[in-house]
């Protein structure tokens, strides 16, 4: 059958075959998108359908361009397949338009705006408000705002940015006038004059809409306004439109991106059909659920994979000792299957990068850090690319890895301190389950109590969703060893799901074990740890050691509940022949 010449799963065989004019995909995390996009074109290209010289694939990286065409030249199409990122078939429309118009004076691109918007802003201003106020600039004009219509539209959005709204109108105006008298246009202005070309000229619009007539378009919820509209500008009354995406790895609407033209697809256009791709290639079972408790709504997508093994949340004293378990999990891997390159570390920011690079240089571990999301790297003490990745969540979109580690779980990272209302919460929730989902084998998440910012020393609290994420896990241990003794599954929680040490003398291998059982039990129970057991009751028991239900009884620090509770854990706990 054709299904099986394609090795598609029935929902991607539909997704492929459809005939729909307007068609939304909605494509779960390790689902095989960029699969069926590619064999979506090759199949209605064979089937007469569409030509495609006359197709256009837009994405939102060039690497993720060129991989498209790569996978299309290999489907064996008649002719070749226009793929590229919306800014650069805009300016190529430019370029084209420029040339037949023969404009005296061509506008040069300005490929950075730091350049132009740094001198605009206040002296006074720290690093951090600079950046805050430049992705405010990029949010605006992403929206097709103005300098006018920025307060309402920002009031609206619950936007509060740390220059004030009336400055930030400010910024957009001066920076509009100093690029008009520099002859200069960044790469939103290229959407805005691609737009404005074909508003203004039927005829030059009919033309465009002619030659790309079938239309598909990858990453669809990382859609903002202006693409949108340049979007609708290129789609005639005859054109198909194919879109591809997922609502839970929405990341980009600090950004500017809105979800809503994936969410709602068929109001923008009516009488579309959706096929939903809810089967998983890439993960196991433990990574996506553990994942997928992050998520607000349910998340239907179950796993080809088969079971393996429960990801781990390790607590470290502080961010060197943190940093340093993750550089032994990685050499113990790196002995297991003598590659490196099969692993990652993702943080939520750039800063975060530096001060793993610098403690992976001392300990020797060879890494490579991509410098941006497209394709720059920067790769130290690697040979033959045979590296650790160390990115951000962002950069880590649409990549994947047979082991990841996410390090820096914690308030203020996950979530980032300036995400506030609701919306920008909810990002920071869809952002970790991307990292995570980008795990195919191993997951394990880290935290640490305390961070140098720096000279100073800062004490951190564990990320709220960590709370959450445990839950998953220990429910996972549960359900696997269900029918086991209890003193089995809490020897695998404690080892394997909250991992300590296993280098320590004895004493401390106990301490290590009671305080990940206490952590794991503080954070199911969203309390302090101290409100399970309280710190005197934890040094009573290293002290006294009880194995018994009646020796526990005999700890004045132990509560009647707290023995009836968690007697038989802590009993087993104790008891461990290595304490």
């Amino acid at each position: 059958m054709e299904q099986q010449k394609y090795d598609l799963t029935p929902a991607q065989y539909d997704a492929v075959k459809n005939d729909a004019k307007r068609l939304r995909i909605l494509a779960g995390a390790g689902s095989g998108k960029t699969r069926v996009l590619t064999n979506r074109i090759a199949h209605q290209s064979k089937a007469l359908r569409i030509e495609p010289e006359h197709a256009l694939c837009l994405t939102f990286t060039k690497k993720a361009a060129e991989e498209l065409g790569a996978r299309l030249e290999t489907l064996g199409l008649s002719s070749p397949v226009t793929a590229g990122t919306f800014h650069a078939l805009a300016y190529a429309q430019l370029q084209t338009r420029w040339k037949d118009l023969d404009l005296p004076r061509v506008p040069s691109i300005l490929e950075n705006r730091k350049r132009i918007l740094n001198p605009i802003l206040p002296k006074q201003f720290s690093f951090e408000d600079r950046e805050l106020t430049i992705n405010e600039v990029n949010w605006a004009t992403a929206r097709r705002l103005t300098p006018e219509t920025y307060p309402s539209a920002a009031e609206a959005a619950r936007r509060d940015p740390s220059a004030g709204v009336s400055q930030i109108s400010e910024f957009l105006h001066k920076f509009s006038q100093e690029k008009k008298k520099r002859n200069l246009i960044d790469f939103d202005d290229i959407l805005e004059y691609a737009i404005a070309d074909l508003t203004n000229d039927a005829e030059y619009a009919a033309g465009r809409q002619w030659k790309y007539r079938y239309i598909f378009v990858d990453e669809f919820q990382d859609v903002n306004p202006l693409q949108f509209a340049l979007l609708r500008s290129w789609l005639g009354p005859d054109s198909s439109i194919c879109v591809v995406g997922d609502p839970n790895q929405a990341i980009y609407s600090w950004n500017g991106a809105d979800a809503k033209y994936l969410e709602n697809f068929d109001e923008y256009f009516p009488n579309s059909t959706t096929v939903e791709l809810n089967e998983n290639f890439r993960s196991t079972s433990q990574i996506l659920e553990s994942a997928s408790s992050l998520l607000k709504k349910s998340n239907a997508m179950h796993t080809h994979k088969p079971d393996g093994e429960i990801p781990s949340i390790y607590q470290a004293n502080d961010c060197s000792a943190e940093v340093s378990y993750i550089a032994k999990k990685i050499k113990e891997r790196h002995l297991q299957s003598g590659r490196l390159s099969g692993q990652a570390v993702l943080v939520r920011t750039h800063t975060q990068i530096s001060q793993i690079a610098n403690i992976f240089n001392e300990l020797s571990v060879p890494f490579t850090s991509p410098m941006d999301h497209e394709t720059a790297t920067e790769v130290h003490n690697s040979v033959e690319r045979n590296s650790v990745t160390i990115t951000t969540f962002h950069a880590a979109k649409g990549l994947e890895w047979p082991v990841v580690y996410i390090a820096g779980l914690e308030e203020g990272f996950s979530p980032i301190s300036h995400a506030v209302s609701e919306s920008s919460l909810d990002e920071e929730r869809r952002l970790l389950y991307v990292a995570m989902t980008r795990a195919q084998d191993q997951l394990h998440c880290s935290w640490a109590r305390q961070r140098t910012f720096g000279t100073k020393k800062v004490s951190r609290r564990a990320s709220p969703y960590l709370k959450e994420i445990s839950r998953s896990m220990v429910a996972a241990n549960d359900q696997i060893m269900k029918g086991a003794p209890l003193r089995e599954r809490i020897q695998i929680l404690r080892n394997q799901i909250f991992p300590s040490d296993k280098t320590s003398p004895p004493s401390s291998q106990l301490r290590n074990d009671l305080n990940s059982w206490r952590e794991s039990r503080a954070l199911a129970a969203d309390v302090k740890p101290s409100d399970v057991i309280s710190d005197e009751a934890f040094e009573e028991l290293i002290a006294r050691k009880p194995k018994t239900k009646t020796q526990l009884e005999r700890v004045p620090q132990l509560s009647t509940f707290n023995v009836a509770r968690y007697g038989d854990e802590l009993i087993s706990i104790l008891s461990n022949e290595n304490a």
